[in-house]
């Protein structure tokens, strides 16, 4: 009986060569496979204990807190070291303005020796010895005060004994109209108190500020820390998938296509890694330049945050909120004491409309003597020949020009002032309603994405399941791989937001520096 050839054999009986070098390929390949992922598991453990060690000597780890960095921030910050001068300055300009009041000395002394030629011939020869002394100031009211002293002796041709004269005279000059009353002495005064309350509103905004940016810097480390974590675990699944992959070929239950499939997902993945390891040293380094002032002394450091943002219920009120912003808000506490300034600049400008109209009044009490200063003192204050001298000065420009113009600058500013702070009010308004909206959306999107994991991680392990029992397929194990990595990194997301939601929310509220237990000390 003849004997029957198949396809697989040829007329000898024997299997073609191409068939035979198709098995060898197919049994090469996964071999080859399996041998790789061998040796390269191998060679990362022997290389990893000297990885390590390298990056220990040449990294240093430093275990920071929100705290620790909000305080070293305030400390070495240099916009806050250059705003923390400025109340500093306005209160020296305070003091400047009240040295307006301060009573001036003076006091002077001469002398001179004189000699005229005469007509008949000859020459008369005088001699003079002169002191003076006197205290002069103005006061809060605008009265202007003098209280001078003048005593000279003379002495000279005709003259047997030196002649001694003197003269103690008190003068008062009170405005009547023009720089009239306290308002309008006492405005320079009020105006730079003002700048000071100013600048120490602006300093806290500014110290508010920083405080914020620390802790989003903070929380955005954190996240980038949490999410290359997640991307870790990420990468490790799909090379599980791989190796798992790998030894079902090697026994012929599942095609090389899926292999493919699963090193690409691996590629992906390792890709994720790396660009999550950017974002860590990215978020790093703006976490450094806010806390110091030499990012070069942190060159080689690794920050590990260690305090990581708990999810807890905050009771949000939307009318307490702004009622509170509108109470602490430094710029806005700002913006009202701008507008007071203007006020007491429109008041003073509108003083300085007057004309200069002074009461005067003096009085003297002169003396003569030839016996000397001590009897000529005596004679002064014995009140034997008093002067005494009463009138009234007045000075008016004509045209006004410049006093019109500063007061009505004045009321322009005054009116962009008020303008401002209304603009800002309202401002304030939607910023608080936005910053409530967004943490009652965050805390939800917190609820939801962890949902969302924990759905994501049992879909996944029921398409595990469903690999190892053939009735799935590795490019659906893939997906929801990536499902799941995608859900976790929602989650760390809205995790972080919402950690990010709560310092923004005390930001806008002016409420940062009491949350944080800052006190500012406002003595400069």
């Amino acid at each position: 009986m003849p004997s029957q050839r198949t396809a697989a054999t040829g007329k000898d009986g024997k299997k073609p060569p191409g068939q035979w070098a198709a098995l060898t390929l197919r049994w090469l390949w996964a071999s080859w496979g399996a041998m790789a992922m061998k040796l390269r598991t191998l060679i990362l453990c022997l290389a990893a204990p000297a990885v390590l060690a390298a990056e220990n000597n040449t990294q240093l780890t430093r275990s920071v807190t929100l705290r620790s960095c909000i305080e070293r921030a305030l400390a070495d910050n240099l916009e806050i070291r250059f705003e923390r001068i400025n109340p500093s300055i306005a209160h020296w300009g305070i003091v400047q303005q009240s040295g307006v009041f301060d009573p001036a000395l003076a006091a002077g002394i001469s002398y001179s020796d004189a000699s005229t030629p005469l007509s008949a011939g000859g020459e008369s020869l005088s001699r003079n010895f002169n002191t003076s002394l006197g205290l002069t100031g103005l006061l809060p009211t605008g009265t202007g005060y003098g209280l001078t002293v003048n005593d000279s002796r003379s002495g000279g041709t005709g003259i047997n004994d030196y002649l001694y004269t003197g003269a103690l005279t008190l003068s008062l000059s009170q405005p009547l109209l023009k720089n009239f009353g306290l308002d309008a002495n006492l405005a320079p005064i009020r105006v730079a108190r003002k700048k000071r309350d100013i600048a120490l509103q602006n300093f806290a905004l500014l110290v508010m500020n920083k405080i914020t940016e620390v802790s989003k810097a903070y929380y955005e480390l954190v996240y980038a820390i949490e999410d290359h974590k997640a991307k870790l675990e990420d990468l490790n699944r799909a090379k599980q998938l791989l190796e798992e992959n790998r030894k079902r070929v090697q026994v012929g239950v599942m095609s090389p296509l899926d292999v493919t499939q699963a090193e690409a997902g691996v590629a992906e993945r390792e890709e994720a890694v790396i660009i999550a390891e950017r974002a860590i040293k990215d978020n790093e380094n703006a976490l450094k330049r806010l806390i110091t002032t030499d990012v070069r002394s942190l060159q080689g450091e690794v920050l590990v945050p260690v305090d990581y943002p708990l999810v807890e219920m905050v009771e949000a009120d939307l009318v307490r909120s702004t009622r509170t912003a509108l109470e602490q808000r430094p710029d806005f506490i700002a913006a009202k004491h701008e507008l007071e300034r203007r006020n007491i600049l429109v008041q003073y400008t509108r003083n300085q409309l007057w004309p200069e109209l002074d009461l005067q009044a003096s009085y003297s009490m002169n003396g003569l003597t030839y016996t000397g200063f001590d009897t000529l003192t005596a004679r002064q204050l014995g009140n034997d020949t008093p002067a005494w001298g009463v009138g009234i000065a007045i000075r008016f420009p004509l045209g006004n020009r410049q006093a019109r113009a500063n007061y009505n600058i004045a009321r322009l500013d005054r009116e962009q002032a008020l303008l401002t702070l209304k603009q800002l009010e309202q401002d304030i308004v939607v910023q608080v309603d936005n910053a409530v909206g967004r943490l009652q959306t965050n805390l939800k999107r917190v609820e939801a994405t962890r949902a969302a994991s924990r759905l994501a991680e049992e879909s996944l392990q029921a398409e595990q399941t469903k690999l190892r029992a053939g009735t799935s397929t590795s490019f659906l194990v893939l997906q929801a791989q990536s499902q799941l990595a995608a859900a976790r990194s929602a989650e760390i997301r809205a995790r972080a937001d919402y950690s990010e939601s709560l310092v923004e929310l005390a930001r806008v509220e002016g409420t940062t520096l009491q949350k944080n237990n800052i006190v500012l000390d406002d003595r400069f």
